[in-house]
């Protein structure tokens, strides 16, 4: 073999050699790869089940909140109280308590009417318009104004009432400046939570608006009330009924109370507030057929007035509830009344006082309102 074909034949087995390393090592790399994928592919199984979604969408996040929805008893001012040139002083020992609450009620009982109308007090009511911007400035947010003594001054002291309550800007409910007023929902949102109120009165003292007034008044009639719940359910969180109603000065419910009760539980609301009476009365939880769970304050009594005619209703109180909303679900626990009295100070002045405080100068003590709203219910 020539020198020539010897050289050849070396670079030819040289390169095949040099191919062959080549292909080796691409073929090692294509092999950690493709290990390298069934790795990963092995990562992405549970249980040797592959995942759904190797990349979940983030869960949504559910948050939970829970708020203090509150109502005091009659503010009703009787020509002594009506007489002072401001309130906030009067209001001032409850202050830090009624500005405690995510939400408060207050039923203004004596037409704010005293700027067009002489003040005067028990039977036809005039109180000064400032009661309004004086129960603002103490943390009530809402005023109910369907009770008995709306109608004291006629359809000219009702078109007063609106014109003050729109001065100092608070929210009413239970008497309407119109049909269509009537008709939008009282429903207000606190901190994510919505709550409708509606609210009505057993009547208004034999005083009735001409039939052509554009004003309502939302009286009793217990078919429209339980229509009204069940429209307001499917619009809000939580319902809550106002009802002015039941015999004056009597700790205790009565027959026609409860049998109304009932129905506005069967109707699915959440929690009626009551006033009228003038006296503390028993606090009950009722449960439907279904289960559903109604807070019954029977009566929150008088929060500011003078009322004489029984040393009880010197006693009143807020009454309050917590609400909480984790997701969809409501939970309504906490039951409470924040036990109040009305005092003659020194210096000639009326004062709402926390019963706790002043037991020894109040006409009642914590223990007579326990037993009068029964088990269920903190009172402090």
């Amino acid at each position: 073999m020539s020198r020539n074909n010897k050289i050849l034949i070396g670079l030819l087995i040289f390169s095949l050699i040099t191919i062959s390393i080549v292909l080796y090592n691409m073929g090692t790399e294509y092999y950690k790869a493709d290990e390298q994928r069934d790795n990963q592919q092995e990562s992405i199984k549970v249980n040797n089940k592959p995942l759904e979604n190797p990349n979940p969408e983030p869960k949504e996040v559910v948050t939970k909140e829970t708020i203090t929805l509150a109502m005091l008893g009659d503010v009703l001012l009787h020509k002594r109280l009506a007489v002072y040139d401001e309130f906030m002083s009067s209001f001032e020992p409850m202050k830090s308590v009624m500005e405690s609450y995510d939400y408060l009620i207050a039923n203004q009982e004596s037409p704010p009417v005293g700027n067009k109308f002489p003040v005067s007090g028990y039977p036809q009511f005039s109180s000064p318009e400032y009661i309004i911007r004086d129960l603002k400035g103490s943390g009530v947010d809402m005023i109910n104004i369907a009770n008995n003594h709306i109608v004291d001054k006629g359809e000219s002291g009702v078109r007063t009432v609106f014109e003050n309550i729109e001065q100092y800007g608070l929210p009413y409910v239970g008497a309407y400046q119109s049909e269509e007023d009537a008709l939008t929902d009282r429903i207000i949102e606190v901190k994510g939570i919505s709550i409708g109120i509606i609210s009505y009165t057993y009547g208004t003292n034999g005083l009735y608006l001409p039939e052509e007034s554009p004003f309502i008044i939302n009286y009793i009639d217990e078919a429209r009330i339980v229509s009204d719940i069940k429209a307001m359910k499917d619009k809000a969180d939580v319902t809550v009924v106002h009802l002015h109603w039941g015999p004056e000065f009597t700790t205790q419910e009565a027959e026609s109370q409860r049998q109304l009760a009932q129905a506005v539980n069967e109707a699915g609301a959440d929690i009626l507030f009551g006033t009228h009476p003038h006296v503390l009365q028993p606090y009950s939880k009722l449960t439907n057929s279904v289960g559903k769970e109604t807070h019954v304050f029977y009566s929150l009594g008088n929060y500011f007035s003078t009322t004489i005619t029984s040393t009880d209703s010197m006693v009143g109180g807020i009454g309050s509830l917590n609400i909480t909303k984790e997701g969809e679900e409501i939970l309504i626990s906490n039951p409470t009344l924040h036990a109040t009295a009305m005092l003659l100070d020194e210096d000639g002045k009326y004062r709402v006082y926390p019963l706790a405080e002043v037991e020894g100068r109040a006409t009642q003590n914590l223990q007579w309102v326990k037993d009068v709203l029964g088990e269920g219910i903190v009172v402090q």
